[in-house]
């Protein structure tokens, strides 16, 4: 059994963030640590926080495109009756990615913000009882990314093969390729809704010029960047075909295509039949 313990947490939490430097900058993410405190006394379990911290802060950082920010603040709750633990990140904004902080011990509650994502974890300053104990035993294996994204590969379509095995490849052999895979799939997906995200667009949020993008996809999954991003776009379509009883019109706003017309004839190009006649044959499974 893991027991909590009263200990000052400003150190704790200094010291998780140092030795995660490393790491983030090895992928181009500045990250810091911010307390207005020197020293605070709180209540916690130090392994499992720090667990649910580092996955947190590790998805984070293999997500961002370069030159992103990721700050951990320190600071009382509104009510002065908590403390916050608030990680908070420049460059995209990740509440779509719902898996960011899934299966974490503790609970994470975010919220987007202009230009990124606040998540915050509540830690009581004394001794919590029973009945407000904020630990969630899910009984699940911890979340980690390479897991999260071969998940998200399992539903592309079966003619993606060949890049599926580069990607379990370029995670084993290649894992900076790898990372940078899931910030280009990160990149599009929560831009997925905005029909003026091209490959000019992705260029820039990774700060890479379009020739550079250009070659580096190419080389990695054969594919130039504007028709990567009409896979993805396409690919969640056919999902949102699939799980949900939106209609044909609205999935094709959700997934960034201009005109139904144009969503329309490029679905049918990809798939071979019109997304209204695959609605008419395949019920909808769950809703949204």
């Amino acid at each position: 059994m893991i027991y909590s313990s009263e200990a000052d947490i400003v150190p704790f939490l200094k010291g998780l963030v140092q030795s995660l430097q490393p790491y983030a900058q090895a992928n181009e993410v500045n990250l810091s640590f911010s307390s207005g405190m020197k020293k605070q006394m709180a209540h916690y379990q130090p392994f499992l926080l720090s667990q649910c911290l580092v996955q947190l802060v590790c998805n984070m950082i293999n997500l961002l495109p370069p030159k992103s920010k990721i700050i951990m603040r320190l600071s009382y709750s509104p009510d002065n009756q908590n403390l916050q633990v608030e990680i908070e990140n420049t460059g995209i904004n990740l509440i779509l990615v719902n898996e960011i902080s899934a299966q974490t011990t503790y609970s994470i509650i975010g919220s987007p913000l202009p230009h990124g994502t606040l998540y915050c974890l509540g830690l009581p300053l004394h001794r919590p009882d029973a009945a407000s104990n904020q630990l969630i035993n899910s009984g699940k294996p911890a979340n980690n990314l390479p897991q999260f994204y071969r998940e998200i590969q399992k539903r592309l379509n079966s003619q993606f093969n060949q890049a599926d095995k580069l990607i379990a490849t370029l995670e084993q052999n290649r894992p900076h390729e790898a990372a940078f895979m899931q910030k280009i799939n990160t990149l599009i997906k929560v831009n997925l809704d905005n029909e003026n995200f091209d490959s000019n667009a992705l260029a820039k949020a990774m700060h890479m010029s379009r020739t550079q993008l250009f070659r580096r996809l190419k080389s990695l999954i054969r594919q130039a960047p504007a028709n990567y991003i009409k896979t993805i776009r396409l690919q969640k379509a056919k999902e949102l075909l699939e799980t949900t009883d939106l209609t044909v019109s609205e999935i094709a706003f959700k997934t960034g295509f201009q005109t139904i017309s144009h969503f329309s004839k490029i679905y049918k190009k990809q798939y071979g039949i019109l997304p209204s006649v695959f609605r008419q044959s395949n019920k909808p499974a769950t809703n949204e």
